[in-house]
């Protein structure tokens, strides 16, 4: 149990270092808290900053999860791969989640919940993907595909993956619910914006 608490402890100190407010630091010389809607992830981050700077902060949220699985991983191989990524990537979502720095407020953790899962199996992961995908063209809302999409790699998880896994995969699930709940509230009122991918996509179908 001890190495579990470690990996999470790892990866929480990890993810508490918010890349989103590095870039924004760096780029605007401003904290991301106070641009756009103040969220520390790559949407806000390329909504006010611009692509390659969304692109920076994407690549910093995986590393930041990637990093420490890579160590833990090599530290306590007793746990198995799957498992130590488990519990090392849940730790980086909490600390993106929850930095003790700000507060314990902090962004939505779609990216280090995307790249654990990616990284406890590929494969499920992947697919996962493809079905959030999937998601955001047919429904038009990130909030419902990042639900979806965790609800099916649970499913994967329980069939394929330790039961360690399992779990932590239904703690992502969780996660979702509760970081989207404003969004997908949003959705029955009308103040939640639908994505501009499923907008694209559908104008190209109709010939608009």
């Amino acid at each position: 149990m001890l190495e579990r608490v470690i990996c999470l402890l790892v990866g929480y100190l990890c993810g508490s270092v918010l890349t989103a407010e590095v870039v924004a630091r760096r780029v605007a010389g401003r904290s991301i808290f106070e641009l756009g809607d103040g969220n520390p992830g790559m949407a806000n981050v390329g909504h006010e900053l611009g692509m390659p700077a969304a692109i920076a902060c994407l690549a910093g949220d995986i590393l930041k999860t990637l990093l420490p699985v890579l160590v833990m991983s090599r530290l306590f191989p007793q746990l198995g791969w799957a498992v130590a990524t488990g519990w090392t990537g849940l730790g980086a979502t909490l600390g993106h989640i929850l930095p003790f720095w700000h507060g314990f407020r902090g962004g939505k953790g779609v990216t280090t919940i995307a790249s654990t899962i990616i990284l406890m199996n590929p494969l499920w992961g992947i697919l996962a993907g493809v079905v959030g995908v999937a998601t955001i063209i047919l429904s038009g809302y990130l909030s419902v595909a990042a639900v979806v999409a965790m609800g099916f790699y649970v499913l994967a998880a329980a069939f394929t993956l330790p039961i360690d896994c399992t779990i932590i995969s239904l703690v992502f699930w969780g996660m979702q619910f509760v970081t989207h709940a404003s969004k997908l509230r949003g959705i029955r009122t009308g103040t939640t914006h639908r994505a501009s991918l499923s907008t694209k996509f559908w104008a190209k179908v109709r010939g608009k």
